[in-house]
């Protein structure tokens, strides 16, 4: 009843007032009279020269504007909250899908820059079970995925070998002539609290092809590794995704195996899906073509 009323105060004339609101001329006025029955005073004169706010009326409608303004700005903002466009989304990621999240999270920002982006650096498995908590809305993983969510795969990666420059005429990758020569150099790995996936994928490559490194050096940073193998400290097998610009020092072979490969994807909650999230994974088919648009199609849940 208020905006009837702030419509017709700022109109003093019942047929536009009800156009604009959409309503009757006789539903106008029997708002009109229930406020003034409420308020146990008239709000408007009326007579044959139009009509006009009485003095109750003019104070009225200034204690009354301000209150249906911010109605219509909260019913606006609620709108928007209901399709995805402002609110705050919490998202995982694991050392190795750095790479996958820098390339589209930037753009989705732009698309949505009223929707609050909280990162949370955490292992694929911390991933899991804090989406299927509800703590985590979404996470970029190490497929498969834990029953319960839903996924879209992103791409694939694969181990490479990494190697001083000095040592790649002799050693062309991962294979029976090269290991005996590998096997006698100090090996270089990431920590395996800092990407516990990959540390135990590389492991069990290593195992798998009886590659027994003679010292192993632990560091916690991709760029750490990178700079101690371009100065001739050792050699090491990352995942490819990290070595788009390794540097002039370094030569990375990736590893052809199939047991050397892996899928990355988006996953979210299963049950519940909201706009936001509804949103981001979109942004990621249309921004990834080779997205996989085969897996799931989301639809809000209201």
């Amino acid at each position: 009843m208020l905006k009837s009323f702030v419509t017709l105060a700022d109109s003093l004339h019942f047929g536009f007032a009800s156009q604009t609101l959409n309503l009757s001329q006789p539903a106008l006025t029997k708002q009109i009279k229930r406020l003034e029955d409420d308020l146990g005073a008239p709000l408007f004169r009326r007579d044959r020269h139009g009509t006009e706010l009485t003095e109750l009326g003019r104070y009225f409608l200034g204690e009354a504007r301000p209150l249906v303004e911010q109605a219509e700005r909260v019913f606006s903002q609620g709108k928007r909250a209901a399709r995805g466009e402002v609110g705050r989304l919490a998202i995982g990621y694991s050392f190795s899908t750095v790479e996958t999240v820098s390339r589209v999270l930037p753009r989705f920002r732009e698309r949505f820059p009223e929707v609050e982006v909280a990162l949370h650096d955490l292992s694929s498995a911390e991933q899991m079970k804090r989406l299927l908590e509800g703590s985590l809305q979404a996470g970029f993983v190490r497929l498969p995925v834990q029953a319960g969510l839903a996924h879209r795969r992103l791409l694939s990666d694969r181990l490479a070998l990494v190697v001083p420059r000095a040592l790649a005429p002799t050693i062309k990758g991962f294979e029976a002539p090269a290991l005996d020569a590998l096997q006698a150099l100090p090996f270089l790995m990431l920590q395996r609290s800092r990407a516990p996936g990959l540390h135990d994928h590389i492991v069990r490559f290593c195992a798998s092809r009886r590659f027994e490194p003679r010292f192993v050096q632990h560091a916690n940073e991709s760029l750490t590794i990178l700079s101690l193998v371009g100065a001739g400290l050792g050699v090491s097998i990352m995942h490819e995704s990290a070595l788009q610009s390794p540097g002039d020092k370094v030569v990375c072979l990736p590893i052809q195996d199939a047991d050397a490969r892996w899928d990355v994807g988006l996953t979210w909650r299963d049950a519940g899906v909201d706009s936001i999230v509804a949103n981001f994974v979109a942004s990621f088919a249309d921004l990834l073509p080779h997205a996989d648009a085969t897996e799931d199609v989301l639809t809000p849940a209201l």
